[in-house]
C-alpha cells in the first residue's frame, strides 16, 4: 500500500520500525518506509523490532555508561527525556543493543505517538505488545484481564521494551514491566516514575563542540579535508544538536560542488538557517522543533515565544518582566511546565544569581520566528530592552554608593551585559524590526549606566555606543540630550588621547547649551574645553575657558563646578610659572572642596605642599 493510499486510522497507529539486520530479517527501510504492527505481527520478527542504531554513532560515551551501569545494578527502566533532535531514540537503541543478550525472549519496540494529537492509548499499547506472544489468538476485552495477561506474560520472560516517544508518566506507568524483564523510555517530557526506581530520568543535553566535530567528520568525509575552523563553525552554527549536525552532514554529501564554507554562508542568517537545515523528504529541524511546540497549550505557547527573545541565560527575575507574569507562583509552575517539556534548560551561575535558565540556540530562533509572525516581536523586544535598562541603572546606583556596593555594582553590570548589548543591536535602525521606541532606548542607554559602562568598555568601543546615542537623540529633535551626548563624546575621545577631537565635539555641544539655554551644560562644556586645550599645552587658551568656567558656576551656585574650575586654574597657572596665581586659586577650591566634601581635597593639599 502507498503511503498517499493509507487511511487516517492507520497513519494514527504506532508502528514497529524493522531495520536491517534485526534478528537476521532481510527487510531494509528507509525513514519513510514503515512497517505496520500488524503486517510484522504474523512473523516471529515481531518479538525483535527495536532497530540498530546508526553506524557512525557517536558522542554519548558517558551517558551509555551510566545507562548500562544502572541495568547492571538491577535497574528495571532507565528514561531518556530531551528535546526533539537531541538524539534520545538513537541511545535508546545503541543501549538495547549493547544490552541485549541479557533479553533473550524478546526485544521489541513501539512508538508511542507522544507527540501526536492522540497519542495511543496504554491498553492498545498493551494489547500491540502482547500480539507477538499470541498470535492468531482473541486477547482479553476486559481491561483488569487485559493487565494481568500483559504482567503475567512479561514478567515470565526476559523482555526488553523500548518504549520510544511517550507522551507522559501516565501513558507509560502501566507498560512498566516486572522483572526480569526491563524497558527503556524515550519522550520529550521529563518526567520520573519513582514508584519503579527512575527517579531521575536521563536529560541529553547537546553534544560538546569536540563530539560535535567528531560526529561532522565521521558522517560526512567531504569535511576531513576542511579546515578545523570551518567544521567548529559549522558545528556552532547546528547548535551541537544531533539532528542539526546530521542535516548539515547530509546536505554536504549529497551536493559534489558544495565545500564546508559554502554550506557555513547559507547557515549564517539566523532568519533563514532553521528552513536551510533541512533534507527535502528526509530531516527537518524546523519541523521537529515545531512538533514540540504544537504540544504546548496557547499560554505555554506565548511564553515560550517570548522566552525566545533572550539571547543568553537568564534570571528568573528577566523571566518575569518579559513574559509579564506577577504572580511568583504562576512564573514558576509557567518555567517548570516549560522545562518538563525540554523547552528550557537549568544551569547553575556562580555570579549574581543561583539559577539560570536557557533555551537552546535553534530552539531559540524558532521561538523568534513565532514572535514575528504572531506580531509579538516589536513589544516583547521593549519589555527585554526596558528590563535590562533598569537593572544596568541600578547597578550604576550602586557603584556610585561607593566603599562595597562598587564590586556588587560592577558585577551585576558585566552579568547583564551581553543582554544589554543584545538589546542595543536589535534597537539600531538597520534592523529590520525594533520597537517604535527604540531610539528613545538608544538615546537613554549610556546616559543611565554612565560609571559602570565606562569602566566595563574601553573608551574606543564607548564612542560607538554614544555616537550611535547621538544619533538617535538628533532624530527625536532632543537637543537637551544631543548636548550632552556631543560632551560624553569629548570626555571618550580625550581618553583616546586625541584632544582636538574632542575640541569639535565640546564646541558643538557649546553652542547647542548656549541655544537652549542650559547654563549647567555651558559650563561643563567651557570647562573640558579648556582641559582640552591644556592637553594640548596651550594654558592660556585653557585659561579662558576655566575663568568662563566659573563665572557661571558662581552665577547658578554649581560649588563642585566652582571648584573644579579653581583646581584647573591652578594647573595651568603653576604650567605657566604662575606659582602665586596657582596657590591662590588653588586655597579657593580648597575651601569648597572640604565643605562639600569632595573626595579631590587631598589632591588640592598636595599640590599646595609642593609649590612651598
Amino acid at each position: 500500500m502507498s503511503k498517499s493510499s493509507k487511511s487516517k486510522k492507520q497513519q494514527e497507529q504506532p508502528t514497529i520500525h524493522v531495520g536491517e539486520g534485526v534478528a537476521g530479517s532481510n527487510i531494509i527501510i528507509g525513514n519513510d518506509n514503515i512497517v505496520n504492527v500488524q503486517e510484522v505481527l504474523k512473523t516471529t520478527y515481531g518479538l525483535f523490532t527495536i532497530p540498530q542504531p546508526v553506524t557512525d554513532f557517536t558522542g554519548r560515551d558517558a551517558e551509555l555508561a551510566g545507562l548500562k551501569a544502572s541495568f547492571t545494578n538491577g535497574a528495571i527502566i532507565t528514561g531518556l527525556s530531551g528535546a526533539g533532535g537531541i538524539g534520545k531514540t538513537e541511545l535508546a537503541r545503541k543501549l538495547a543493543q549493547d544490552i541485549a543478550e541479557n533479553f533473550p525472549d524478546a526485544r521489541m519496540n513501539i512508538d508511542l505517538l507522544g507527540t501526536s494529537e492522540k497519542p495511543t492509548s496504554p491498553e492498545d499499547l498493551m494489547r500491540r505488545l502482547l500480539e507477538p506472544f499470541y498470535t492468531g489468538q482473541k486477547l482479553p476485552d476486559d481491561e483488569t484481564q487485559l493487565k494481568g495477561l500483559y504482567q503475567q506474560t512479561i514478567g515470565t520472560k526476559k523482555v526488553l521494551l523500548l518504549l520510544d516517544n511517550a507522551a507522559n508518566a501516565a501513558q507509560v506507568r502501566p507498560l512498566i514491566p516486572p522483572a526480569p524483564s526491563a524497558a527503556i523510555i524515550t519522550s520529550r517530557q521529563h518526567f520520573s516514575l519513582t514508584e519503579f526506581g527512575m527517579h531521575e530520568p536521563l536529560r541529553l543535553d547537546v553534544l560538546s563542540p569536540e563530539k560535535a566535530r567528531e560526529f561532522l567528520h565521521g558522517a560526512s568525509p567531504k569535511l576531513n579535508d576542511s579546515q578545523d575552523g570551518e567544521v567548529n563553525a559549522l558545528a556552532k552554527l547546528c547548535g551541537y544538536l544531533p539532528l542539526a549536525l546530521r542535516v548539515a552532514a547530509s546536505l554536504l554529501n549529497d551536493r559534489s560542488d558544495w565545500t564546508a564554507n559554502t554550506l557555513l554562508n547559507r547557515l549564517q542568517d539566523e532568519h533563514t538557517r532553521l528552513k536551510r537545515l533541512k533534507r527535502e523528504g528526509d530531516y527537518d529541524v524546523e519541523a521537529m522543533l515545531n512538533l514540540s511546540y504544537e504540544l504546548l497549550d496557547d499560554d505555554l505557547k506565548k511564553y515560550s515565544r517570548a522566552l525566545g527573545i533572550f539571547t543568553a541565560p537568564f534570571a528568573k527575575v528577566s523571566a518575569q518582566a518579559v513574559l509579564g507574569i506577577a504572580d511568583a507562583d504562576e512564573l514558576d509552575e509557567a518555567l517548570g511546565k516549560l522545562m518538563a517539556r525540554s523547552f528550557l534548560n537549568t544551569q547553575k551561575s556562580q555570579e549574581v544569581v543561583a539559577d539560570l535558565y536557557s533555551l537552546h540556540d535553534l530552539m531559540r530562533l524558532y521561538a523568534v520566528q513565532k514572535l514575528l509572525e504572531e506580531n509579538e516581536y516589536e513589544e516583547t523586544l521593549t519589555r527585554y530592552a526596558e528590563h535590562f535598562l533598569e537593572w544596568a541603572s541600578a547597578a550604576n546606583t550602586l557603584y556610585m554608593k561607593g566603599n562595597e556596593n562598587i564590586l556588587v555594582g560592577l558585577a551585576q553590570f558585566r552579568f547583564i551585559w551581553f543582554h544589554l548589548y543584545s538589546a542595543y543591536e536589535r534597537c539600531l535602525p538597520e534592523q529590520k524590526t525594533r520597537p517604535q521606541s527604540a531610539d528613545r532606548w538608544l538615546s537613554n542607554f549610556p546616559g543611565r549606566c554612565a560609571y559602570v559602562l565606562d569602566l566595563h568598555l574601553p573608551p574606543r568601543e564607548r564612542t560607538l555606543i554614544l555616537q550611535t546615542a547621538l544619533d538617535a537623540a538628533r532624530r527625536l529633535g532632543d537637543k537637551q540630550t544631543e548636548g550632552v551626548h556631543l560632551g560624553n563624546l569629548g570626555l571618550a575621545y580625550a581618553d583616546l588621547g586625541d584632544a582636538r577631537k574632542a575640541i569639535e565635539f565640546y564646541e558643538q555641544q557649546l553652542i547647542i547649551v548656549r541655544e537652549i539655554g542650559d547654563r549647567r551644560g555651558e559650563g561643563h562644556a567651557l570647562g573640558n574645553l579648556g582641559s582640552a586645550y591644556y592637553s594640548l599645552g596651550d594654558a592660556r587658551k585653557a585659561i579662558e575657558f576655566y575663568e568662563q568656567r566659573m563665572i557661571i558656576a558662581r552665577e547658578i551656585g554649581d560649588r563642585r563646578g566652582e571648584g573644579n574650575a579653581l583646581a584647573n586654574l591652578g594647573l595651568a597657572y603653576k604650567n605657566l610659572g604662575e606659582k602665586e596665581k596657582a596657590r591662590k586659586v588653588w586655597q579657593e577650591s580648597l575651601i569648597i572642596y572640604r565643605a562639600i566634601e569632595s573626595p579631590h581635597v587631598s589632591c588640592v593639599e598636595k599640590w599646595l605642599a609642593d609649590l612651598e
